[in-house]
This record gives structure tokens, C-alpha cells and sequence, in this order.
């Protein structure tokens, strides 16, 4: 609309006459006159009407789309160091009449319905404040990662979403009916993002991925986004793990700029990222968790929760002043076909976690680049190489020593924001359950 302003700059319009448009959040009828709370998508607005306009907004709901002109006044508060506006509207239209109840109240400071409510009700709930915010956050965290790989000089990749056969092995992926072939929607980017590595030697993107698993708890979904990235030519893991490292520094940087107001309504602190994250490996993380939180996990190949908990919001905060820690080290029954052994302990793999905000955020490292090697490695863990033809054929005609990362989009701002599910920090979930909206 043109010559309209924002609810946000209202305090700097003190005096003037302005027009807002936006919903109608909320109404107070006081028989003489009224209060109408505007929202549009910089915030909440008072504004004052008179008899004649409540007569306009009767038999009306909140959600109808209002524009609104008039005075920009000094609102009277309670607190006399708050210096808030409120607007005396002179001309109020109509823009969108709602005339059905709205199946979900967001009039108020906290949505309280259940999970299933919300999602439900995904047309109506997303226009809540502190459901808009979230996903403020989440577009932070993609501008952050993208402007930090721009000036790296690396290309963005835009990745198919239908493949051939199954991108990881396995079968969780889903079958599509292409053209009278089996096709599948694809489980990651993997095989891209190194084929394109070997074009533009450091790539990135943001992929879909689709796992067909077969529950619906806090921490599954069925189409997911993940943050990608593959660079050739790496000497070591240090490499990758640095610049993994400065994108996370970039994008935490990134939220606490753009994202200030947001943060504040839902109550969310940083973590601290002091001078580097600390570097340590999965032996001597349990370890640790044994030594210093009396919890022996030593024969475990794997981090539980709860020492993913205690390693990052507590080790790495006591010690290094820093919310992340990277993990290194993992045993090669826990990576894919494509992470390189260690030569050194080759039932080690040359592979990272990152865990951070108290779970694993990433997983990365260093990637098989021969093809002998790879070759052996996918009949090792008991696959078909017939079902990855492509693949090998990268690896017969030559990609350099390489490596790179991937991201989970939805987990990174489910514990960014200290969300309980990551469905919550999901614009419209996909899981076994739910296609809808």
C-alpha cells in the first residue's frame, strides 16, 4: 500500500497523521468508544475509535484485514519512563470482513493449546507473534550461513529433490512413480553437493531431504531442510572444522542483529561462543562425562542425551567459556559409507559432531576420495554399488581430497529457541501422521 507505515515507526510519527493496515488482533467495546489492537508484521498498535467506527467493526472477528487512519498521540501509561503511542482514528475501511469465529484465540500474550492444536490450526496460529518469531529466527540463521559462505568465494548449489536410487542406503526413503520408473525423493544432497565440489572445488545450499521414518516423536520428521557444504582440496579435518566454526559464529551473530525483538518476546539467551570452540574426541568426551559428572559411558559408541546435555552446557562452558563443542573421533560403524577411515585406527572414521544448545547440531568430515576405496567401503557396509553407479562414476574420473558438513535446519532453531519439539520449529511438518496444511 502506498503512504503506509509500519507499526513499528509509529513512536517516530508523534503528531502526524498516518495510515496502518494490518488484522485486527483484538477489541474493547466501551459503548461510547472502543480500542481496536492492529497487528501487521513489525508489531501490535492501540488506536482509539469513536461510536460510529465500533458500529463499523459489529458482527466482525478478530483477523479482519483493517486499514486505519489517524493521529499519532503520546498513550497515557501507568509507568511514566515508558513512552508509548497509541493512534485517535479518524477513517477506518474494511479490508477483509471475518465474519466465522477464529478456531484458535491469538489475541493473547501465550498460544495454550496443545501441539496437534497448533498445527491444526497452522493458517491461524502462524500469525501469533511468538509463532512469527520463530521462523524470523530460523530466516536469520539462513541469512547468516549464506552471507558467510559468499564471502568465502564459495557457490550456491540448488539441489534436485528426485533421484534414481537411494542416496544413503537403507530404506527409509520414499518411492515416487516416475514416468512409469521407481524414483525416490531424495535423503540428502551427498552425492550433489561432491559432484558439484568437483566443479566449484567449495559448494553450499539449502537441500530438502526426505526420510521415510516411521514414528511421529519430538524429534522426527519426514521432509526436512539441511544446511549444506563440501570444499576440495582439504589437507586435514582442522579445515572444515574452521570454517563450520565461523558460519555458526556468523549465524548466532546474525540472530542477536537482526532478531533482537524476537529473542526478547521468547525469552531466549545465546550461549556464549567464546575464543574457539574447544576440539576434543569422542573417547575423551565420555571420559569426562565419567570424571567430572560421575556418569561411566566409556563402552557406549555413541554420546547419549544427556551427555550431549552436560558436554555443551556444561564442560564446554566451564572450561572454554564457549555453548558448542566440536567431537571428533567417531567409530566407522557409526558414519556413512562415504567418511574416511582413519589411516592412523581405521575403525575410526576422520568425522565431527557439533553439539551445541545441549544435542548434536551437525555432523561433518572428511570424505572417501579413491575409487578403490570407496568402492570397498560401500560393499563393507553391505551395499549394492550397482545402486550407487553414479557415485563410483565421480570417483573414477577424479575428486580431490575432500570433506565438507551438513546442517539440520528445523533441529538447529528447535534448540536455538530451547524449543521441546522440533515440529515447533517447522513451518508446515511433515511426519508419519500429518500432510496438512
Amino acid at each position: 500500500m502506498k503512504n503506509r507505515t509500519l507499526i513499528k515507526d509509529l513512536p517516530s510519527k508523534l503528531g502526524e497523521t498516518v495510515t496502518i493496515a494490518g488484522w485486527l488482533n483484538s477489541l474493547r467495546d466501551m459503548s461510547k468508544f472502543g480500542f481496536a489492537i492492529i497487528r501487521d508484521r513489525s508489531g501490535l498498535a492501540q488506536t482509539v475509535l469513536n461510536a460510529e467506527q465500533l458500529e463499523q467493526l459489529k458482527g466482525l472477528q478478530v483477523e479482519t484485514v483493517l486499514s486505519v487512519t489517524g493521529k499519532i498521540v503520546e498513550k497515557k501509561s501507568k509507568d511514566p519512563s515508558m513512552k508509548e503511542v497509541e493512534m485517535q482514528v479518524e477513517k477506518l475501511e474494511i479490508l477483509s470482513p471475518v465474519i466465522d469465529v477464529v478456531p484458535v484465540e491469538i489475541g493473547k500474550p501465550v498460544l495454550d493449546v496443545q501441539l496437534d492444536t497448533l498445527l491444526d490450526n497452522r493458517v491461524i496460529t502462524l500469525r501469533h507473534p511468538k509463532q512469527r518469531a520463530i521462523f524470523r529466527v530460523q530466516a536469520a540463521l539462513v541469512h547468516g550461513y549464506r552471507s558467510f559462505m559468499e564471502r568465502q568465494g564459495f557457490t550456491e548449489i540448488f539441489f534436485p529433490v528426485l533421484s534414481g536410487a537411494a542416496s544413503e542406503g537403507g530404506a527409509e526413503f520414499f518411492k515416487v512413480d516416475y514416468y512409469g520408473r521407481e524414483a525416490t525423493l531424495t535423503q540428502s544432497a551427498q552425492l550433489y553437493k561432491q559432484i558439484t565440489m568437483g566443479v566449484y572445488e567449495g559448494v553450499y545450499g539449502l537441500s530438502y531431504s526426505f526420510r521415510a521414518e516411521k514414528f511421529a516423536t519430538s524429534r522426527h520428521l519426514t521432509e526436512f531442510n539441511q544446511f549444506e557444504f563440501e570444499m576440495g582440496f582439504v589437507t586435514d579435518m582442522e579445515e572444515l572444522m574452521e570454517v563450520e566454526e565461523g558460519v555458526i559464529r556468523e549465524m548466532m551473530a546474525t540472530v542477536e542483529k537482526e532478531c533482537a525483538v524476537e529473542i526478547k518476546l521468547l525469552d531466549v539467551t545465546l550461549p556464549p561462543l567464546g575464543d574457539r570452540f574447544p576440539r576434543i574426541t569422542l573417547k575423551q568426551a565420555l571420559e569426562a562425562y565419567r570424571d567430572e559428572a560421575g556418569i561411566d559411558e566409556t563402552n557406549e559408541p555413541d554420546l547419549s542425551p544427556a551427555a550431549e546435555r552436560w558436554l555443551s552446557t556444561v564442560w564446554s562452558v566451564k572450561h572454554h567459556n564457549c555453548g558448542f563443542v566440536f567431537v571428533t573421533d567417531w567409530p566407522a560403524t557409526k558414519r556413512a559409507f562415504y567418511v574416511k577411515p582413519d589411516p592412523a585406527n581405521p575403525e575410526n572414521t576422520l568425522s565431527f559432531d557439533v553439539i551445541g544448545f545441549g544435542s548434536e547440531i551437525t555432523s561433518g568430515g572428511m570424505r572417501i576420495n579413491r575409487y578403490d576405496e570407496q568402492l570397498a567401503r560401500i560393499v563393507e557396509k553391505g551395499l549394492d554399488p550397482k545402486d550407487f553407479e553414479d557415485y563410483l562414476t565421480m570417483h573414477k574420473f577424479g575428486i580431490p581430497p575432500e570433506g565438507g558438513f551438513a546442517i539440520g535446519l528445523q533441529r538447529l532453531t528447535q534448540n536455538v529457541l530451547g524449543l521441546s519439539n522440533v515440529k515447533e520449529a517447522t513451518i508446515f511438518p511433515r511426519d508419519v501422521q500429518r500432510l496438512r496444511p
